[in-house]
């Protein structure tokens, strides 16, 4: 196998579990085979290792930390600027290590998310595994400071599978990005050509948007996920704030959720109505 198809294993293995996996780290060995409830469990690192391994490109099981120090893998020099690293120098299956909040850690990383191709990185936060853009995620995790006085942003890449020896072989032309087909709006995925399904997306505007299982977008409509109600807008966008929605009011949060707990909303000097934490 060349280095290319060695990586598109790889990421082929992840895809299985975006939005199926839960998150835990007590049970994250349970990534490709069921726990005794039914359910299939993993955190950021062992969604990442355990995708390899299942690829046959197994260089063990590791946290973060690991990661970052394993001798089998390399860090390559991915040109980071304000937290966002040059497109071009990645590879399908690097490993963009980010500043977590627990400093006694090696270089403070606490997070880490695997570049697909094409813009796109896939990881497991505290949810289910997703796809997300590249430059909206790590512009996003810059902007976020630690208890300790930190960003929270891309500390380095990390590389197992090297390219081949000779010129690597030009990727053949997928479909990618936004398309308006029969039903509705999908976004492909520049990595595999596929639509995303079943899942949220960060696009490149920092928005988020949920795919049904056929991967179109849903819009104008209530959708109940993770224990929360979020609300999808005209355009798609999960929408947050004080909105009015079908006659009534409500508030959602900063991550989308509705809130059910009672708000408190203050004036500003200019008399709008501000939510406490809430970004202008």
């Amino acid at each position: 196998m060349t280095a290319n198809e060695k990586r598109q294993a790889v990421v082929d293995q992840y895809a299985v579990l975006i939005g199926r996996n839960y998150y835990s780290q007590a049970l994250r060995d349970f990534c490709y085979k069921k726990y005794k409830d039914g359910n299939y469990y993993s955190d950021c690192s062992s969604s990442i290792c355990y995708a390899y391994a299942e690829a046959g490109q197994s260089f063990g099981i590791l946290n973060t930390a690991g990661i970052y120090q394993s001798g089998k893998l390399i860090t390559i020099d991915a040109e980071i600027s304000a937290g966002i690293p040059e497109p071009s120098k990645l590879r399908p299956g690097d490993m963009l290590e980010f500043a977590g909040t627990d400093q006694s850690r090696p270089m403070k990383i606490g997070h880490v998310e695997m570049y697909c191709g094409n813009g796109i990185i896939c990881g497991h936060g505290s949810g289910r595994p997703s796809y997300k853009d590249l430059t909206a995620y790590c512009r996003s995790r810059y902007s976020q400071w630690a208890p300790g006085g930190w960003r929270k942003g891309l500390v380095c890449v990390r590389r197992y599978i090297r390219d081949d020896a000779a010129a690597p072989e030009p990727e053949k032309p997928k479909k990618s990005g936004w398309f308006q087909e029969e039903g509705g709006w999908k976004y492909y995925l520049g990595n595999s050509g596929e639509p995303v399904r079943n899942a949220w997306y960060q696009d490149q505007d920092g928005k988020w948007y949920w795919f049904d299982g056929s991967g179109l977008m849903v819009s104008n409509k209530w959708y109940f996920y993770e224990g929360s109600w979020y609300y999808l807008g005209a355009d798609g966008a999960m929408v947050k704030g004080l909105q009015t929605i079908n006659g009534e009011w409500y508030y959602l949060d900063e991550e989308g959720r509705m809130a059910t707990d009672p708000v408190t909303l203050t004036p500003d000097q200019n008399g709008a109505l501000k939510y406490p934490g809430l970004a202008g």
